[in-house]
């Protein structure tokens, strides 16, 4: 199994999504969580001027520090084990409460580092963040802390439970950095949004608050999809990133099971149909490596079935293709299944050759 990159289409990507933010006057933050910081895309993206990358795990920001001249966010507060390894690469970090601002000001004290804060704001998500009311209580005692600059606020949408964002929820972001500018005389030099990708079409009509000066993207650029819709966002590629998985068994078998069935070792319930005796595939990945439910075959008369932890069970019986024991199938990954595929060290990664 290996996950292949097609690098050109990824720039692709990048390259629209960069003229969107221009437009809209919004800085991008690349998110590349989602691929594991691969160095491949990191570089693509420093080739492209990217200004900042954010990320969640300390040693994945090691590692961009160490070939990245750029700005790097964390965009999650770090745990406490987290805390020295963030700062030593982190320029700027998401808290959100003063327990995530205390942790880091104490640590950076002991570091002799000076990081910046994005307090996040929960405007309806319900994810992480301080609920509009307690901001100007919060902002004022991290004011108080020695040893952090507290820069901006922020908000995620989007990302959790499906949540559709829109302009109401941006401005509801704009109207408290307001509220407390006004109650505690500290001006925001950032308001950060994300998730971009619920964000982006409403960023290329025009119709971001112009307060909002920075966008948190990772989805878009990389499958080009919303993952709450599974919609593909216009302009861009969403088979950047590939799975290829070997047909290990190839054989005709029943469609029914012989025995009553429950739910698999992953909680999901499979229906089956009886079809009659089917051409079956087992493929040589399963759900420790994909969220293989998060996939779309590329060939035609393809059809998943369901998976195991290692196995992935195929029906192809209505495939042209000859396929054989040792043949390849290619899977589009949601993003799910991308992110899933990318942080596995059991799968290669294979970057494409450019079209000549």
């Amino acid at each position: 199994m290996e996950v292949l990159i097609d690098l050109a289409k990824l720039d692709h990507n990048v390259a629209v999504i960069q003229e969107i933010c221009r437009h809209a006057g919004v800085q991008a933050v690349w998110v590349t969580k989602g691929c594991h910081s691969h160095p491949a895309v990191v570089d693509l993206l420093a080739s492209r001027g990217a200004a900042v990358l954010g990320e969640v795990y300390a040693d994945n920001l090691r590692r961009i520090r160490d070939g990245f001249a750029g700005e790097l966010l964390m965009i999650q507060p770090p745990s406490g084990h987290q805390l020295d390894a963030a700062l030593a690469c982190a320029d700027t970090l998401l808290v959100s409460s003063v327990d995530n601002a205390a942790a880091l000001a104490r640590a950076a004290r002991r570091a002799g580092r000076r990081p910046r804060l994005i307090l996040m704001v929960d405007v309806g998500n319900l994810r992480e963040g301080v609920l509009p009311d307690a901001v100007a209580g919060v902002v004022t005692r991290i004011l108080a802390l020695p040893g952090v600059d507290l820069v901006g606020l922020g908000t995620s949408v989007g990302c959790y439970g499906g949540y559709l964002a829109g302009a109401r929820d941006l401005q509801r972001l704009v109207q408290v950095a307001a509220t407390v500018t006004a109650a505690t005389a500290h001006r925001f030099r950032t308001l950060s949004a994300g998730s971009g990708t619920m964000l982006l079409e409403l960023a290329a009509a025009g119709g971001m608050p112009p307060e909002i000066n920075q966008l948190r993207i990772g989805a878009a650029f990389l499958v080009g999809d919303q993952p709450p819709t599974g919609k593909a966002l216009p302009a861009l590629y969403q088979d950047a990133f590939l799975l290829r998985g070997e047909i290990l068994e190839l054989a005709r078998k029943p469609s029914l099971p012989q025995a009553p069935t429950g739910t698999d070792a992953f909680g999901r319930t499979v229906t089956f149909v009886d079809l009659g005796e089917r051409k079956r595939a087992l493929l040589d990945f399963g759900m420790t490596d994909v969220d293989v439910y998060a996939l779309t075959p590329r060939s035609a008369g393809v059809r998943i079935l369901g998976a195991t932890s290692n196995y992935t069970i195929c029906d192809v019986t209505e495939s042209r293709e000859r396929l054989r024991v040792g043949s390849h199938l290619v899977f589009r990954m949601a993003y799910s299944a991308m992110a899933r595929a990318m942080a596995s060290v059991h799968t290669q990664k294979t970057i494409l050759p450019a079209a000549s």
